[in-house]
């Protein structure tokens, strides 16, 4: 990919997670609040661990690295604003590092790959079943690195994306759908190899779902 090369390894070992998570539910007629923290230790966790960088080639292996260990908490907000009117967020701060200094010691304290500290999203939906559906939302990410160094030329940039769509049954079991991806356009990165790589442009879906039971 790019100007980079990732070679297999025959001799990896399973990984082993170990982790803990408990959560809190809060109802406020009309409106709920879930808090969600999260531990976990990825012992002998899969990386691509560099071996060599050039301006021209970046050469990296698959490795059991020491340990990943990610901690964070999730929350969440629904909230009925009237009989045909919601709203709901979600957000969730992840701190995800390599530990230990046995298998790979360049890696130790960076960043995971492509985790970002900060990441979640907002969104409001009209449903009237006499009429139609219509929701729309906006997912934001912050910035995160792309490789295993933490190379500041690798870094992802924060970005906000925002969708809407539309939907109607038609008879029973028929729904049309209208979708706009990327209402803005908005330039954001996905990867960086170190050739950047881009997500989906403004995008336009029209179709149908059948369901039946």
């Amino acid at each position: 990919m790019g100007n980079q090369i990732t070679n297999a390894n025959p001799l990896l070992d399973p990984e082993t997670l170990t982790g803990v998570e408990g959560g809190v539910l809060a109802q406020f007629a009309p409106a709920s609040i879930r808090a969600t923290y999260f531990f976990n230790n990825l012992d002998g966790a899969i990386a691509n661990v560099t071996l060599s960088q050039t301006p021209t080639a970046i050469v990296r292996q698959r490795q059991n690295s020491d340990t990943i260990r990610a901690t964070g908490v999730e929350i969440e907000v629904d909230s009925r604003l009237s009989n045909t009117l919601s709203a709901s967020g979600q957000i969730v701060f992840t701190s995800s590092h390599f530990r230990g200094s046995i298998a790979t010691p360049a890696l130790e304290g960076n960043f995971v790959p492509q985790v970002p500290k900060v990441q979640g999203g907002v969104a409001l939906t009209w449903a009237d079943p006499r009429w139609f559906t219509a929701a729309t939302q906006v997912r934001f990410s912050g910035e995160q690195f792309d490789d295993d160094l933490n190379t500041p030329a690798f870094v992802l940039g924060a970005y906000g994306v925002w969708d809407a769509t539309v939907s109607r049954a038609v008879v029973r079991g028929l729904n049309a759908f209208l979708a706009v991806e990327n209402i803005l356009d908005t330039v954001y990165d996905t990867a960086r190899t170190p050739l950047r790589s881009i997500g989906w442009p403004r995008t336009l879906r029209v179709g149908a779902r059948v369901t039946w039971q």
